[in-house]
């Protein structure tokens, strides 16, 4: 296997497309199974210009890619100003499979989802998904609940409102999501959080939709007001930096928990008078959450450890948060060099909404904050088993 990444910073876009995919062919050789491609908001209307120059260059079994709100290519996340990145990899065996899923309502007035793939136990399947058209965080969960099943890697990708745009194999989509069903190829995923609890795990004991009325038979507001009333001055700094998330346990398995425990979630309003507080999924009665502040040094150790059980590798894709970068580290780059320098080999990514990856139990779910990492290891030269 071999893999290779460029970024270009060129503002036209399918020219910068073309620098990053020669660049690309120069270090792949004359085959490339996969090509990804990414590009910033500024250059959604040359996705398909950018497309047509990888294909041209690349000629890839694949090629799949999307408009992110910034892209990630060797040593740089650039979350600003324009910039395409170009990832390919010749792959050993297995064909990588391509899916285009979307959404659409039923005849009863519900919603169904078409075109998600087939998929084996050990298959792992690359996402990209548009957070404004397509439900994400319930197909995922519904397709890996349980735990045997593929594993789901990859982000909600979008350029903002109108500038929501996929690219398969050539062809662009405003909607939906597309993707890549990778099996044989021994592909890994991996996620890092970026938050860490607050207070004390507190059950839900009264829920409607996404609104937690009652925590632990109290009202949501109050248990959140006695929580906030406890922190220590580091607390409170993170609290006002970064403000409130919420983790809801992914696995209900013991009565503490950890940093990597939670699927974390914003906070989207807080009202006193009915005592309720409405969160960013649909959390269920009995199941245990946290209160949680973006925490850099808490991010960057978890990353750390993360990445310490994922190398070397011969190349990866990251899709980190826009609630990480420069906002949360206060440097730029953080994600992407510490993968550099834990894994090795190219890598190149996007900037997402929200990343998907395992959660307990292999299951996948939607992360929020998190870094999530599909990465190709490097093969053991004592063979398959170490010896």
């Amino acid at each position: 296997m071999r893999t290779a990444a460029s970024l270009s910073r060129t503002p036209e876009g399918a020219l910068a497309a073309a620098e990053a995919a020669d660049a690309v062919g120069a270090d792949l050789g004359d085959a490339c199974d996969l090509a990804v491609v990414f590009v910033r908001p500024e250059q959604f209307a040359s996705l398909e210009a950018a497309a047509l120059a990888v294909e041209t260059r690349l000629e890839p079994g694949v090629l799949v890619g999307a408009v992110a709100a910034g892209v990630v290519g060797p040593g740089a996340e650039v979350e600003s100003g324009p910039g395409v990145v170009v990832w390919g990899a010749r792959l050993p065996s297995g064909t990588p499979q391509p899916f285009r899923s979307w959404s659409l309502r039923t005849p009863t007035g519900g919603m169904a989802v078409a075109g998600w793939p087939d998929t084996r136990p050990g298959d792992v399947v690359l996402l990209l998904a548009d957070p404004l058209s397509y439900p994400a965080a319930e197909v995922v969960l519904r397709t890996t609940a349980d735990g045997d099943g593929a594993v789901v890697v990859g982000g909600l990708v979008t350029g903002g409102a109108g500038r929501s745009r996929l690219v398969l194999d050539g062809t662009v989509h405003e909607d939906g999501a597309v993707g890549v069903v990778l099996r044989g190829v021994g592909a890994r995923a991996l996620v890092s959080q970026g938050c860490r609890p607050i207070g004390a795990p507190l059950t839900v004991t009264t829920v409607e939709r996404n609104r937690i009325l009652a925590l632990g038979g109290e009202p949501a507001a109050r248990r959140l007001e006695q929580v906030l009333h406890e922190l220590d001055d580091d607390e409170r700094r993170l609290l006002e930096r970064g403000g409130l998330q919420i983790g809801l346990v992914a696995e209900e398995v013991r009565d503490t928990y950890a940093v990597g425990d939670f699927l974390v979630r914003g906070v989207l309003a807080i009202d006193p008078e009915s005592g309720g507080i409405t969160v960013g999924d649909l959390p269920r009665v009995g199941q245990t959450v946290q209160f949680q502040v973006r925490d850099p040094s808490t991010a960057e150790e978890d990353l750390a450890s993360t990445l310490a059980h994922g190398g070397p590798a011969l190349g990866s894709l990251l899709f980190t948060c826009t609630g990480r970068g420069r906002s949360l580290f206060g440097v730029a780059d953080h994600d992407v060099r510490a993968v550099e320098l834990a894994l090795g080999g190219p890598v190149a990514g996007a900037v997402c909404a929200g990343q998907f990856g395992p959660a307990g139990r292999g299951r996948s779910s939607l992360h929020g904050y998190a870094a999530s990492v599909l990465t190709f290891p490097q093969p053991d030269p004592r063979g398959p088993s170490g010896a």
